[in-house]
């Protein structure tokens, strides 16, 4: 097959996040229910399966990111794949204790793989802005997820092994796709030729690094909704189980309908709407803290899930099209490997953080230093960007 020289196609690397993202939405969310009750493991247990779940998804990114700029990346996604559905394919067979959390780690490391390097490939696409291709990946990332997640609670009653078994399908209808479409030529964006830095300018690599551990105070926060804030409405306010699950409905449907009209209205290819989206969106997640402690019904946390999903939806997606921007083509997929591994980071360590707080001071403490936390990472990244973005040197900027 001989390599296409155009560029990425847009339209198939969307496609195949929305695989990759409905593929794994069918497999992780159910792990700690499966592992508690199926495998009798305590949540204690469950704690730790997570924690190694998101950090072999970190690892996989920042290793696939690295490896992109030093090899061929249509073999590495290759590899990647093909490997997804070999241990998908184990999982079918072996899902006991401990063997299901080993073969998942593995698979969770793979998911991260794969992410990092369809970040990496979103820097080759040449048809559209890079805030453009950033936004509309979130939006698969999200929507592939909806999917699998809905799919979920239809497929499990009749066995986890079913759920593995549409993955294995999934996975191999991503594999057709890579091989067709991803064997692009992408040697401009190595630095085989020598021609180009391998080293960032100091303030591209400041704020760089600055936007990452943004993304990452970011998921630490939202951490808190898949997790905790779940505990806290069923356990301590005695509110049923489907209002928490009707609040991830509202994100959902929210998610489709704002970037999805952000992209009709070309609001994503604005230099200065970038701005705006990066610090609006973080400011609305401390704003959505503020409004937690005073949520004593569905509607009060209706009202915060509305608030985070609308800095979610404009934060999130800008940061890898500013990391783009700020990098040069051979370094490109070292640092959206970095990206896509700060939202693992976040779900890391952010029930863990969350559950000292409470432990030792309670869900006011933990919203109120939510907000704290988001507010300062705010403040001191734009003072960050104030101060320094204009002595960067810029790549591939929009308009």
């Amino acid at each position: 097959m001989q390599q296409q020289k155009q560029g990425m196609v847009l339209k198939w690397l969307l496609i195949a996040s929305l695989i990759n993202n409905f593929a794994f939405g069918l497999i992780w969310p159910i792990v700690t229910v499966y592992v508690n009750t199926s495998l009798q493991q305590s949540l204690v247990v469950v704690g730790w399966v997570m924690l190694l779940i998101a950090s072999g998804q970190a690892f996989g990114s920042i290793i696939s990111g690295r490896l992109f700029d030093r090899f061929e990346p249509y073999r590495l996604i290759l590899f990647g794949t093909g490997a997804m559905i070999a241990i998908q394919v184990i999982l079918i067979f072996f899902h006991g204790w401990p063997s299901y959390v080993i073969n998942l780690i593995i698979a969770s490391l793979l998911n991260g793989w794969i992410m990092a390097l369809i970040n990496g490939y979103g820097t080759l696409v040449r048809s559209r802005d890079g805030r453009f291709v950033f936004n509309m990946l979130y939006f698969t990332n999200n929507f592939g997820m909806v999917l699998g997640t809905a799919l979920l609670g239809i497929i499990y009653p009749f066995g986890i092994a079913w759920l593995f078994g549409l993955a294995v399908v999934l996975y191999i209808g991503l594999l057709v796709i890579v091989r067709r479409n991803f064997k692009i030529d992408a040697s401009f964006s190595t630095y085989k030729d020598g021609e180009q830095t391998s080293t960032l300018p100091r303030w591209n690599r400041r704020l760089v690094y600055s936007v990452i551990i943004g993304l990452v105070v970011l998921w630490i926060a939202y951490a808190q909704w898949q997790g905790n804030l779940s505990v806290y409405m069923t356990q301590d306010l005695k509110l049923p189980l489907w209002q928490y699950s009707l609040l991830w409905s509202i994100n959902g449907l929210l998610i489709a309908v704002i970037q999805l009209g952000m992209n009709a209205f070309k609001l994503t290819e604005s230099s200065k709407a970038m701005w705006v989206q990066i610090f609006g969106g973080m400011a609305m997640f401390g704003v959505a803290f503020l409004v937690l402690p005073h949520a004593t019904s569905f509607a009060g946390f209706a009202l915060a899930m509305v608030v985070t999903t609308l800095g979610e939806v404009t934060a999130f997606p800008m940061i890898p099209a500013l990391v783009n921007e700020l990098t040069p083509d051979n370094l490109k997929g070292r640092y959206q490997g970095l990206v896509a591994a700060a939202p693992s980071v976040g779900r890391a360590i952010g029930p863990l953080l969350g559950g000292i707080v409470i432990e030792q001071h309670g869900y006011t403490a933990l919203f109120d230093s939510g907000a704290a936390l988001v507010f300062l990472t705010v403040v001191a990244l734009a003072l960050l960007i104030y101060k320094g973005y204009r002595q960067t040197e810029k790549f591939n900027e929009g308009a």
